[in-house]
Order: structure tokens, then sequence, then C-alpha cells
């Protein structure tokens, strides 16, 4: 009626006749049939479109189908390249998947631009058909990724290989290589935010008719942010991968070898150091020697470095006459300490351009050895193993008559350091020969290592490492927003014992109804494990405790205390302890965070960060006691409910690790 009387309307506007002084209507019958031909037009033209849409999405339904299956073949070939990285033919295959995907969902694009005028006519598949637009556009898009993607691959493969072992300069990434790569990259980022654009607009009830693509689509969709994220972080790297893969000039890395067994804040002593050197996106060369061929050296030349007034209670316990490389890292913030790290080694003569640095704990070593199996030192009749390492380098360089400031046989290192030297030279080899699987095995251990801390990197380029600091992979001291907690050994006692003292925390937080955590936190440490300690044997230990700003401290025994003050966006207590072969001793502390736990409008959140320091594994008992009108809804980082009102974890700290609950409170 409401278009009748639109019709009607009209007829009154145009229709009508005048006839003397009066206006005469049309007749009522042809009005009505006027708009019954109207409004059957209107329902034919609907069914129409609607029969039209029914063929469409039946005719372009095998080509989706065809599309979707190139697609998830695509991606699991990528994925399995995880378990064999060196794998061109994988890459190849991948490739021709994503060009059949592209070659379908291009003919399916074609044949739904024919029906866009109609689309929105059509009351059921019309909806349907506009969905399918932007999912075609969508697949497009991917499909060209990833065929940019596998060319991106199909071209670092060629000229990489293995980057762990050097080959002819002919095989190397050159400057007109990575242009490639850079322009690639470019195209592949180009198609990525154009199918995102597109994923953005569909709705998953607008394909809940396949369950299949559905599926796809929410996956996509949930994915978005950190494909974001990805690429921003790739831009920011990009300029700078040039220079730290020494595509146009090698690129040089100070390497430090630590010692855990002697703790430091930064992972362990820095006993040996080395330059890495990549040159074409190959490791070329890394060759460590014995630190003290360059500290002792340059300090019995005369030379000092003084100690930054942070460290004066480094120089009061050890009281070396000068600052130096092996002591460079004092902080557990890895970027200070790398920092500090490669200007100290320039100040004693390290005349070589740095683009970074690399520490790497014995803990890294020790998997890579269950990774090669057993390596032959034939110059020292010996075989090392995972179990056997660390006690064979501290036989050979502390256990034997040797000198620091003698040169070993090769010239490469000191006499007293040379077993070190040649395990590294031949560990080296066996790496380089890695099968594709066994690479693998190393290029996820290395990942995991970085979360781990047993391999930690600082890069001098901004972005570069501000890629790294957003992925939380630059080891640096965290203060975040929440609750948060850092206890950091450093072990001034000039001994070998901590690889033979047990370390565990036992924290239990109490939370109030107005968002702040009372802390009952006990710090254990038991030197209860049998093995030979080289150097003092007593065991000193200068203790530093990371909190949130504002925190306060209420309580305190077990350990000297040597005041607070503020570092890295958080509160620090100091303290000091003491321990000699099986003994026990305790740290108690009972301190408060303010405001740590936040009321939202879907209840309370409380997020609790422990930092793991390099180079020493603690275990870590944590108990959440939430306030009595509290219910959990939800938990993470390990924790386990013991009921309403509590959440526990009892775990070994590998990595940082972010518990938390989320919870109710009536």
């Amino acid at each position: 009626m409401e278009r009748g009387g639109q019709v009607a309307l009209e007829d009154r506007q145009t229709g009508r006749q005048k006839v003397g002084s009066k206006t005469r209507w049309p007749n009522k019958r042809s009005v009505i049939i006027v708009v019954l031909l109207i409004l059957v037009f209107v329902s034919s033209t609907s069914a129409v479109a609607g029969y039209i849409g029914y063929n469409a999405y039946h005719s372009e339904l095998s080509l989706a189908q065809a599309g979707m299956q190139h697609l998830r073949s695509a991606i699991t070939l990528l994925e399995s390249l995880q378990k064999q990285p060196l794998a061109p033919q994988t890459v190849q295959r991948a490739q021709r998947e994503f060009a059949g995907a592209l070659s379908d969902t291009k003919a399916l694009e074609a044949g739904l631009e024919q029906y866009s005028s109609i689309a929105g006519l059509a009351p059921v598949y019309g909806a349907r058909l506009v969905a399918a637009f932007h999912l075609s556009a969508m697949a497009v898009d991917i499909s060209q990724a990833g065929i940019g993607g596998c060319e991106m691959l199909s071209l670092a493969l060629s000229r990489m290989g293995n980057p762990l072992k050097a080959s002819a300069s002919t095989h190397a990434m050159t400057n007109t290589d990575f242009t490639t790569l850079s322009n690639e990259y470019q195209a592949v980022s180009s198609s990525l935010k154009a199918a995102m654009n597109q994923a953005v607009l569909v709705q998953p009830g607008d394909v809940s008719f396949d369950a299949h693509l559905s599926k796809m689509l929410q996956t996509f969709q949930a994915n978005i942010p950190t494909i974001r994220v990805a690429l921003l972080q790739a831009d920011q790297l990009f300029p700078a991968l040039s220079t730290l893969l020494g595509i146009s000039k090698p690129a040089q890395f100070l390497l430090e070898i630590m010692d855990s067994t002697e703790l430091r804040p930064g992972g362990g002593f820095i006993g040996n150091y080395g330059i890495a050197t990549v040159s074409g996106a190959r490791l070329t060369s890394a060759h460590i020697r014995d630190v003290y061929l360059l500290d002792i050296t340059f300090e019995r030349a005369g030379h000092t470095i003084p100690y930054p007034p942070a460290y004066s209670w480094f120089a009061h316990y050890l009281a070396p006459s000068s600052w130096s490389l092996r002591n460079s890292n004092l902080d557990a913030d890895f970027p200070t300490a790398a920092q500090y790290g490669e200007l100290n080694f320039e100040r004693e003569g390290g005349n070589v351009p740095l683009q970074g640095v690399i520490a790497i704990t014995p803990s890294f070593i020790e998997h890579v050895l269950a990774i090669t199996g057993p390596i032959s030192v034939p110059e020292f009749h010996t075989t090392v193993t995972a179990q056997n390492l660390v006690s064979l380098i501290h036989f050979y360089q502390l256990g034997q008559a040797g000198s620091s400031l003698i040169s070993s046989p090769n010239g490469q290192t000191s006499q007293r350091k040379y077993f070190t030297e040649l395990l590294g030279e031949h560990l080296q080899t066996r790496v380089q020969q890695f099968s594709s699987v066994a690479l693998a095995k190393f290029l996820q251990l290395a990942m995991s290592s970085l979360r781990t801390k047993d391999i930690q990197i600082y890069l001098n380029a901004n972005t570069a490492e501000n890629t790294l600091r957003s992925l939380q992979l630059d080891g640096s001291i965290q203060s975040p927003q929440g609750d948060h907690f850092f206890l950091v050994d450093t072990n001034v006692a000039n001994d070998k014992a901590n690889s033979f003292i047990v370390n565990n925390v036992h924290d239990q937080v109490t939370l109030d109804e107005s968002g702040n955590a009372v802390h009952h936190t006990t710090i254990t440490y038991a030197w209860t494990l049998a093995g030979k300690n080289y150097g003092n044997q007593l065991y000193q230990d200068y203790v530093r405790i990371y909190v949130p700003n504002g925190s306060t401290l209420s309580r305190q025994d077990g350990w000297q205390p040597f005041g607070t003050s503020k570092a890295f966006g958080s509160e620090v207590w100091t303290g000091f302890i003491t321990l000699v072969r099986g003994q026990t001793r305790t740290i108690t502390l009972q301190w408060s965070s303010h405001s740590v736990a936040k009321s939202g409008t879907n209840g309370w959140h409380y997020q609790y960060l422990l930092q793991r320091q390099a180079g020493i594994e603690r275990g870590v008992a944590l108990q959440i006691v939430l306030p009595s009108c509290a219910t959990v809804t939800k938990k993470w980082g390990g924790l386990v409910s013991r009921d309403k009102q509590e959440a526990i974890l009892n775990q070994s700290l590998t990595q940082d690790l972010n518990a938390g609950v989320a919870f109710t409170c009536t």
C-alpha cells in the first residue's frame, strides 16, 4: 500500500485532468491495476535475483572449494619447513599450490563480478554473494602473498642454504639479491594488507552455511592483529637487515661465552670472547679466545677503566684494579650490559667495528651437544658430552697447570684455555655439517634459547633492537604496569659454586579488595649438590630484587640489607648472603605492591610477571589468595585453582613467566 500511495500521489501530480473548474481524477480501477503491475514487477525481480544468486552460489562453489584446498595444502607444506628448513622442493610445491589457488580464486572473482548488480536484491543468496565478493578478493590477495613469500624463501635458500656453514662467495647473498628480496617483501606486505582489509568486511554469520570456510575466515580474522604487528616489525627491521647480514661488507659481532657457575647478573662470568663474522648472510668465522689476553694485557700496560658509580658494590667485594670486558655484565638488563661490553672491548684495544653483541650460556652449548652427539677432542684424547661439558672445561682450565698469558700452541688463545678453544672449533665443524633435520632442531633451539636467555642478542641498529624489544627478546629488565618480581644474584666470591646450589622462591600473594598485593616471599639457597668447586670455599652473593615502583618492604630477614634504590623503572632492594657447602640459607621478605589488581567492566584482573635471570634455574612456588568476596573466572601462566579464592603453581622458572587471574567480587 505504501507503493500504491506513492503512485497515487504521482498521479495526482501528473495525471489529473481539468474539466471546467473541476479536477477529474483517473479511474480508481486504473490506479489499482498500475499498483498491482508495479508490485508484480518488484516481486518478479526479487525472485529472478534469488534464482540467479542461487545458481551463482552453486556454480562458483566448486571453484571456491578448489581454491581453499590449494591454500590449505600450501600452508601445510610451509608448516613442514619447521622440521626440515633446507627443503627447496617443499617451497616449490607450496608455490605451485598458491599458484593453483590464485588461478581458481581469480576465476571465482571474475565469475562473481557478473552478479554484482543483483546481489542486493536476492533475499538470502544476495548476502552470500556480497560476502563471496570480499572472500574471493581476500583469497586472491593471500594467494599472491603466498607466491611472493615462496619466491623470497627460494631465493634465500639458494643463497644461504645452511647459514652456519661458510661457502664460496658465489653462493653468498648479494646486494642484487637483497634488493629483490626487499621488493618482493613490499609486494607481499601490500597483498596481506589488502587481504586483511577485505576480511574485516565479512561477518562470520555471512558464511555460516560452510563450516570449513567459516573456520578459515575466523582464524584469519583472529590473526589480523598479529599479522599487522609482524608487518610493522618487518618494515622497521628490513632497512637494517642488509648491514646485519653482511651483504655489502662483512658484519661482526662481539661473542661473549659466559660461565654460569660463576654467576653474574647478565648470565655468568665472561671467560671467553670472540668475533663472529657474517658475510652474505652466512656465518664465515667465529673464534673464541681467553678474555684475560685482552683484559690483563691492558692492565699490565698501566691502563685502568674506572667503575661506574652504579657498580661500586662490585669493586668493593672483588676489588679488581680496573673494570674490564670480563666484568662488564653487572646488570641483568642485557642492552645495558652489552653496551658496556662493547665499550670496554673498544677501550682495551678491540679495533673491530661491531654490529652488536651475542652472549651464550653453557646451557645452550649443552643443548647443542644433545643434537650433535659427543664431540671428540683428539688433541686432549677426550670426548665431550652434554653431561661432562662444564666439568671438563673447568678441569683443563683450572685443574691443570697453565697460564692465561702464555699463548696456546695454535696461537688462537691462552695455554690455560686451549682445550675450550679446540672444543669450540670441533663443535662448530660438526654444526656446519648438520643435516636438514638437525639444522631444524638447532634453529628451534636457538629461538627457544632467546626466550630462556641462554642466548642474548643486542643489535646496535636501533630499528633492529626495537624489533627485539617489541618481541620481548632483548633480555631487558621489564617494569610492566601490573605486579612483578625479579631476583638477581651476583657471585662475588671468585669461585665456581653456582652449579651446586639449589635455588627456590616461594611467594604467597594475598590480594585485598582495593587491588593491593601483600607478598610473603621466601628465597632459599641450598649448597647440597656434589661437585668440585674451584676457588673460594665460601660462596658470597650480592642480591638485588626488582619490584614495582612504590612497593613497600615491611620485613626482611636472612640477609644483610644494603638499602634501596630505583633502576629500570623499578624499586630495587639489595642485600648480601654467604653460604658454605652443605648449608641452606633463607631470605624472608614481607612486602606490598599497591593497586596492582585492576577493576574493569568484567571484574578484576591481576597480572604477575616473574622474570628469569640468565644462567640460573630456580624453582618457583606461587600462591595467589583472592579476597573472601572473590571467585576465579580465568587464570593463566600455569596457575591452577585450589578453590574459588586461590590459585597456585609450582614449576621451574626457565623463562620469564606471566601468570595471573581474573575474578569477580560480590
